[in-house]
């Protein structure tokens, strides 16, 4: 996913109330039994290094996670987090993987990439075959390396930046997460095809992800035929506020007559920046990406009407994806709350990649395991169809939800893939 410091992104981890530990295959201390290979062999994915796996499991394999469990990316990671455990119950339920049962040791990388890199190091030292970090590549970089360095294979459920991968020299480093090249694009064909060629473009500069969501949109709008009626920007503070009135960017907006507003941002300045627009009488649509998800911040703008964003799916009861709703039940059932956006899917299905993936490969050998991820094509994940390739670690093309707010409600409107993602 993305940075983001928002005190009212940090106020929903809070009300939450997430639960980090008491599953039975979750271990909170990395004080665990090292992994080992398991059950009869089958074709494995090509790999100079990948090990016969034992005929006989005697020990679990460990799935180690450095995701933040505090700090500013907790809202993100706890999530995932969580589905992740699901996923690893339902998959022991099943016989586990490789003829294993697996074990999550989660701890807390707190936010900060220096901890992660010593967790990261602690857990593979006790076996660990797949490593889980958090959804921004800046903060899990170091111990993304780590792992790298081992042969680990790396997982960052919701990254959204395509470094995730061979771009920053990680061979053995993924994402299930669905990257702005892709969300992006199908913000841009979606707003044209139903609203019209003139687009403003409301730009948060805060953060990566949303800089680059509005300069995706930007060029994949032209490319459509549409034009980019203006482009103010404004920022916000690390509390999550907006660092300064935005009236004039508003009037600016307001003057340019557009048919629709791409605001590129995230709560909770994006939502004082959404709520502007209305008093400001904009009344033009508003589409928006997965930073907007949720409606947690409607109480900005209430009665909301007439906005759009693209996300992974709908946590409103009405998505038509049978596993997301039975993910969405057991994330319920678990913590007590139901969701408050839908990028927790990428948890599970990053455990529902690795156990797939070790089954392809017959082992869990790290270069084994990413050959076997490499070869995925559309395959039929909680997160939607999934593909990879040697040197892409991330999806762009994997249709998402195109979601609607009138009224203050959300509903589903569709699943769209980019028709042509737009890779720098």
């Amino acid at each position: 996913m993305k940075r983001t410091k928002t005190a009212g992104i940090l106020a929903v981890a809070a009300s939450l109330s997430l639960v980090i530990a008491g599953c039975a295959s979750t271990s909170t201390s990395p004080e665990a039994p090292a992994a080992t290979e398991a059950a009869a062999p089958v074709e494995a994915a090509p790999s100079e290094a990948a090990p016969t796996a034992a005929a006989e499991c005697t020990e679990p394999i460990i799935i180690g996670s450095a995701m933040a469990q505090t700090g500013f990316m907790s809202p993100f990671d706890v999530p995932a987090l969580d589905t992740a455990r699901i996923a690893i119950d339902k998959a022991n339920a099943e016989g586990g993987v490789l003829g294993c049962q697996l074990e999550l040791v989660a701890v807390d990388g707190e936010t900060n990439p220096d901890k992660g890199a010593q967790i990261a190091t602690d857990l593979i030292s006790q076996g660990a075959k797949m490593l889980l970090v958090t959804c921004d590549y800046d903060i899990n970089a170091k111990a993304s390396q780590v792992a790298q360095d081992a042969g680990v294979l790396v997982i960052a459920p919701c990254v959204g930046d395509t470094i995730m991968g061979p771009d920053a020299g990680l061979t053995l480093g993924f994402s299930l997460g669905s990257a702005v090249p892709g969300e992006a694009a199908i913000m841009a064909e979606y707003a044209f095809e139903k609203f019209g060629p003139n687009a403003a473009l409301f730009k948060d500069m805060s953060i990566k992800y949303t800089q680059n969501q509005c300069k995706v949109f930007e060029e994949r709008w032209t490319q459509l035929g549409g034009k980019v009626v203006s482009a103010p920007e404004f920022s916000q503070t690390p509390e999550g506020t907006l660092a300064a009135p935005v009236t004039a960017q508003v009037k600016e907006i307001k003057d340019s007559k557009p048919d629709v507003v791409a605001l590129c941002s995230y709560p909770g300045g994006g939502a004082e920046a959404a709520a502007a627009l209305r008093a400001g009488g904009v009344k033009a649509p508003v589409i928006s990406g997965f930073g907007m998800d949720g409606a947690f911040w409607l109480g900005a703008v209430p009665d909301l009407s007439d906005f759009y964003f693209v996300t992974y799916a709908s946590v409103f009861g009405d998505d038509p994806n049978p596993k997301v709703a039975e993910l969405l039940a057991a994330y319920k059932e678990l913590t007590g709350n139901d969701a408050a956006t839908s990028g927790l899917v990428t948890g599970a299905s990053s455990i529902e990649a690795f156990k797939l993936a070790a089954e392809q490969a017959g082992s869990t050998d790290g270069a084994a395991l990413a050959a076997a991820l490499e070869a995925f094509s559309e395959v039929d994940l909680t997160a939607g169809p999934t593909s990879f390739s040697p040197e892409l670690h991330v999806n762009v093309t994997r249709p998402m939800a195109v979601m609607q707010v009138q009224k203050g409600k959300h509903a589903f409107i569709e699943y769209r893939a980019a028709e042509q993602p737009i890779l720098n």
